[in-house]
């Protein structure tokens, strides 16, 4: 008799079958909440980089930037600009520079940090954050313009010449990143000492603020008063054009160079306090109370200066 073949499937072990589409496997909660915190002392360094610029900024922006606005704007000499200098105009724009750089340097800097952590191209990156920074920041960007030209302030002048704002802010933004990575790339030992900082963001500032500079003088341009409004072959002179330049740049480079010495005494203090209110979690409440109490108090002194104030009309 023939005999019968019968062919028997045998199903190949569990542990060798390989689904089509293997998951990666999950990151650690610990590596990702370090990676997390670093992240955040990472802004939190640049905004204080930032908020150190903002102050040596100020002090030079006071005296330079209505000599530098009466040069780009109005096209006088220098001499001139220098002459028409008012010590006590100085004194109030120093408490606007102030103000206004408080917000404005500390915001780029924490912007740029935080576009680094996204995945794109460099020179898209520059552009989100200029486009970014300059969208947001441009009604204070104006108000200081006006205000340290003596000019009157109204809510519909506060977006004026936008296009060439963010034209000149895009480009600020690209140089930043480009020339910075080049500059680290260079000699990254160097860029983790205070003088190699300061010579990275030195020269990283003066090139972004030079190579946008085009864009600030049409910005200029479309400033100009009405009334005194030059041709755009009269606006632009190259030897102006040098001079305004030469100065702004100067101020944006001294200052966050100065800042970045102060980003890692930041960067260890913030992990100090996170590792200290990690360990004494009642600390947040006591924070929040005493926010809260600052408001409080706050409140309660407006309330007495419009009472009083009251009283003295009465």
């Amino acid at each position: 008799q023939a005999g019968i073949l019968v062919r028997v499937f045998v199903p190949p072990a569990a542990a060798s079958r390989a689904p089509l589409f293997r998951r990666p496997p999950p990151r650690e909660p610990a590596a990702a909440m370090a990676q997390s915190q670093d992240f955040a002392g990472r802004v939190i360094g640049a905004a204080s980089q930032g908020a150190v610029g903002a102050v040596v900024a100020a002090g030079l922006s006071a005296v330079t930037e209505p000599i530098v606005n009466n040069v780009l704007v109005n096209r006088v000499p220098l001499g001139q600009a220098v002459q028409e200098l008012d010590l006590q105009k100085v004194k109030n724009f120093l408490k606007t520079t102030l103000s206004t750089n408080f917000i404005k340097f500390p915001f780029f800097e924490a912007t740029n940090v935080i576009m680094s952590g996204v995945d794109l191209d460099p020179t898209l990156r520059g552009t989100v954050t200029g486009a970014v920074f300059c969208t947001t920041t441009l009604p204070i960007t104006n108000y200081r313009f006006r205000k340290a030209m003596g000019w009157d302030i109204t809510a519909a002048n506060l977006y004026q010449a936008y296009l060439p704002t963010v034209l000149r802010d895009i480009l600020y933004g690209i140089v930043r990143n480009k020339v910075m990575a080049f500059m680290v790339g260079r000699s990254p030992q160097s860029a983790q000492t205070n003088a190699g900082r300061f010579t990275n963001m030195f020269a990283t500032v003066i090139a972004a603020c030079v190579l946008s500079a085009p864009g600030n003088e049409l910005r200029g341009y479309c400033l100009q008063s009405p009334e005194k409004a030059l041709p755009f072959k009269d606006f632009f002179k190259p030897e102006k054009f040098v001079r305004s330049t030469s100065v702004g740049a100067l101020i944006m480079a001294v200052s966050l160079g100065v800042g970045t010495l102060a980003t890692p005494q930041v960067e260890k203090l913030w992990a100090m306090i996170r590792d200290y209110l990690k360990q004494n979690p009642v600390s947040y409440i006591l924070i929040i109370l005493f926010a809260v109490n600052n408001i409080l108090a706050a409140r309660r002194q407006r309330e007495l200066e419009n009472c009083m104030a009251g009283r003295k009309t009465d």
